[in-house]
């Protein structure tokens, strides 16, 4: 279109400059010839303006990577995203044969990003060992200041160690009390609100995605509160608490609070509280942080309290864990307000052996315990010991290494069974 106009507007001034032209016989050609000109300039002058006046056509999609690829049209966006986390366990058996082998634990696909302003999505689907579930599967509404609606599925609102991403935890699994007591993605509705220095977030949610019921299906209803009276680039202090209100499948009455000893491959759970006569339970978390320079701990403590049908006596159960760990190679945990987390931590400098460069390094300890044991229910005791090695060699690639100690009780499910366990991860997320 511009280059028409600019080769029409040639065309008419070079067609006028040639054009025979009756002046007054005291007319002078020379003057004739430049007015023509000056013609020309004038008109090429406005043609220059309109087309700099005309608003300019920009490729209606922008991609940036982040390390993804991120696609950007107006309004809507699009990220594809995933994450691998190949373990590999060595028993040393104690009562139990317990198999050495190893397993997918996690093999993730997902999308993320905004379908209009202030409305978002995100799709994440695990192929773990050959299966499908739907992890975090919800539409979400972001257009109020520092608060976010969410419908879907997603994880519950329970826990400091349950809301920390799998990619950042400093352990391979979480600890057997979070594993027993919180439950993680099911179909929910949620509010979170949050600022740099607190959050609180609540939720009513239903049952897994793929959970069926002849009844009234489970009923979950939860609340957290955290604050970090200290949240700088180098320093955070985490204080926290949660509460719960759970209704089982009416179906069934069922409740199951059990853990295995910190590790997916292993052949049967370790503790097992597991009876179908149960009314309802009230949940209660407490929790702490710190994150010090390259030093960062954390602890939690839960108490599960279970009201039973008829005149089946209530029970109550319990257990905690804490931890620490340390960057060898000076690194720092930062915080995650929007969660209420400890983060995760982006090398100083990446693996490349060409430069001597060795990434980042981390050593960290855990003690975790759990009893499920009260009244007429024994689902047993369990204590666990836990050191950690952790390669970081940039920011999508993790190698992990557990060592655990377990001493179980003579009500576990398989009695005073106490493997000594090496657990190994190779982990990627993008």
């Amino acid at each position: 279109m511009k280059k028409n106009i600019l080769l029409s507007t040639v065309f008419i001034s070079t067609f006028l400059l040639n054009t025979p032209i009756s002046h007054a016989q005291n007319s002078n050609p020379r003057d004739a010839r430049i007015e023509l000109l000056e013609e020309k300039i004038r008109l090429l002058s406005e043609e220059v303006r309109d087309i700099k006046s005309e608003p300019k056509t920009e490729s209606p999609v922008k991609v940036t990577m982040k390390p993804t690829p991120k696609f950007t049209a107006g309004d809507f966006s699009f990220q594809p995203f995933g994450r691998i986390h190949l373990d590999y366990a060595m028993f040393d058996d104690d009562e139990l044969d317990h198999p050495t082998g190893a397993e997918f634990r996690r093999a993730r696909l997902g999308m993320k990003g905004q379908i209009s302003k202030g409305i978002g999505y995100k799709i994440e689907i695990d192929f773990a060992n050959e299966k499908s579930n739907f992890k975090d599967v919800f539409v979400n509404y972001t257009g109020l200041d520092k608060t976010e609606f969410r419908v879907g599925s997603f994880k519950t609102f329970y826990g400091m160690d349950n809301l920390t991403s799998a990619n950042q935890m400093t352990f391979i699994e979480r600890a057997a009390v979070t594993s027993a007591f919180t439950i993680s993605e099911i179909i929910g509705a949620g509010v979170i609100v949050n600022d740099k220095n607190w959050s609180f977030s609540a939720g009513l949610f239903n049952d897994d995605a793929g959970q069926s019921s002849s009844d009234d299906e489970a009923l979950y209803a939860v609340a957290r509160a955290t604050v970090a009276p200290i949240n700088t680039d180098t320093v955070t202090a985490h204080l926290g608490g949660s509460f719960g209100y759970r209704k089982p499948d009416q179906a069934t009455n069922k409740f199951d609070f059990d853990a295995t000893a910190e590790n997916s491959l292993q052949s049967a759970d370790s503790v097992s509280a597991d009876f179908t006569d149960a009314d309802y339970a009230y949940t209660y978390g407490l929790e702490a942080g710190l994150s010090l320079g390259p030093f960062h701990a954390q602890g939690e403590y839960f108490l599960m309290d279970v009201e039973r049908e008829n005149t089946s006596p209530g029970v109550s159960f319990h257990g905690g864990y804490i931890q620490a760990g340390y960057f060898l190679t000076g690194e720092h945990r930062g915080y995650k307000s929007s969660k209420g987390v400890l983060g995760g931590i982006k090398p100083n400098k990446a693996f490349d052996i060409s430069k001597g460069d060795w990434g980042a390094w981390e050593i960290a300890a855990r003690y975790s315990a759990i009893d499920v044991s009260d009244k007429d229910i024994l689902g047993g005791e369990m204590d666990n010991y836990t050191i950690g090695l952790n390669w970081y060699l940039n920011d999508y690639a993790r190698i992990m290494a557990n060592y655990i100690m377990v001493d179980t009780d003579n009500n576990a499910v398989t009695p005073n069974d106490d493997p000594n366990i090496l657990l190994l991860r190779t982990q990627l997320s993008f």
